[in-house]
């Protein structure tokens, strides 16, 4: 009987949880990756809930350079740092904020 790839678990952190961590959460999950993906905004939850969603994930992608300092130490070997820079991108699924996202994750394969 053969294994089943394990499926990845994959948390996508921005500021507000809203839009860029979407985008990668959405790209990862239908159109990259067979794989279980959470976008979270470090400004609109708990620390409690971000620290299960921490532990949770094989793998957070931060998407942009300034977050990163709070993702707590414990969990930098599973940090990723994915620069699409500040959240100026107009909503829903901006078109150059796409083209960045896609660019990164066909650049950085998991």
């Amino acid at each position: 009987m053969e294994d089943t790839p394990k499926i990845k678990k994959i948390l996508t952190v921005c500021e507000n949880g809203n839009n860029r961590s979407v985008q990668f959460a959405h790209l990862l999950r239908y159109k990259y990756q067979p794989c279980d993906t959470i976008p979270v905004g470090t400004n609109m939850h708990s620390k409690e809930t971000l620290d299960m969603l921490y532990k949770w994930a094989d793998i957070i992608i931060v998407v942009e350079d300034k977050l990163a300092f709070k993702i707590p130490t414990q969990y930098e070997n599973k940090v990723k740092i994915w620069h699409v820079g500040e959240d100026h991108y107009p909503r829903p699924f901006n078109k150059e904020l796409l083209v960045k996202a896609k660019k990164l994750i066909e650049d950085n394969p998991l």
